[in-house]
Parts: C-alpha cells; sequence; structure tokens
C-alpha cells in the first residue's frame, strides 16, 4: 500500500509476505508444505516452487551468498532491479529478515508504479521473483544476515537490468 506524504516521496507501507499476495510477482518459499521422506529416511524433502530455466547459451545457474547489513527504515528507495531472462531466489539463512519492493514492467518493459509493492519477509520465509520482475535489492533488518540467492546468467548485461525511480519510503514495519 502506498501512502501519499504531502509535499514529499511516497511512503510504501510492507505487507507480511504470504503466497496469495506475492502471487503476481512470484512464490513464497516457506516450509509449509507437505515433505516426503528421501535419503532412507533420515532427511524430509519439502518442495516449495519450480525455479524454471533459461534457454539463454551459455547460460548457467549461479548460487551466490550475500551478506546484507541491516538497514534503518523507514528508508529511501532509488533503485529496482530484474532478471528478465530468469526467476531469482531470494532465501534468508539462519535468522536473517528482509524488506524489498517488487513493481510488475508496464508496456515499456520499466517499472510499472501502479504496482509497486513491499513485502517483509521474516526469518523462516523468502521468495523466488518471476521473470521479470522489477525488485529492490535486499533491505536487511536488525542483524548481520545472510542470504542465498539464485539465478541464471550468461554474463551479459541481460543477466541484470537496473533503473533509477522515484524515491519511495519503506516505512518502518
Amino acid at each position: 500500500m502506498i501512502r501519499a506524504k504531502g509535499e514529499g516521496s511516497p511512503e510504501v507501507l510492507p505487507l507480511p509476505v504470504s503466497s496469495p499476495l506475492f502471487r503476481p510477482y512470484g512464490d513464497v518459499v516457506r516450509l509449509d508444505t507437505a515433505p516426503r521422506p528421501v535419503n532412507a529416511g533420515t532427511a524430509w524433502r519439502h518442495d516449495v516452487a519450480d525455479f524454471g530455466s533459461d534457454e539463454r547459451r551459455g547460460s548457467r545457474l549461479i548460487v551466490s551468498v550475500f551478506e546484507a547489513e541491516p538497514q534503518r527504515l523507514p528508508r529511501a528507495v532509488r533503485l529496482l532491479e530484474r532478471h528478465p531472462c530468469s526467476r531469482q531466489a531470494i532465501i534468508p539463512l539462519g535468522e536473517a529478515a528482509f524488506v524489498f519492493l517488487v513493481a510488475l514492467s508496464g508496456p515499456d518493459e520499466r517499472p510499472d508504479m501502479a504496482t509497486l509493492q513491499a513485502f517483509h519477509c521474516p526469518p523462516g520465509s523468502g521468495v523466488i521473483y518471476g521473470r521479470g520482475v522489477w525488485h529492490s535489492p535486499i533491505i536487511g533488518l536488525h542483524r548481520t544476515g545472510l542470504f542465498l540467492v539464485q539465478s541464471w546468467q550468461d554474463g551479459t548485461a541481460t543477466d541484470c537490468e537496473e533503473v533509477a525511480i522515484p524515491a519511495h519510503i519503506v516505512a518502518a514495519v
């Protein structure tokens, strides 16, 4: 939800991430699916989402760990990025929590600011952005956090596109 703040930048109120609310932008990663036993019964497998593929020649699935410093809210966001050829997973490791902005593409392939929304992911929840969904960088909360980040990449500029946006203030959660 976006609130106008007088003459200043609009304020975006983060919603608790949930599958129904986040569906237009991608998938929520949470251990709320029925697991099945694997590894001769010594582990449980939770299938949380289908990550998809990338058909570009030379593209490969890259797994990274981002170390995100905590940031104070409210906070101005002036940049969105997207991965036009791949979905991107952001999964906190340990007790990390984060907030982020997302927006769908408009007819001009730029962020459609009418679809801009902020979400809050508590520890134990992550997201997989849909292919081409605009999103802010990770806004870590409370403490330095580690995040598993996964996307298809071929080493070209089409791996990640960035665009400046008018400042939007992410409200405190």
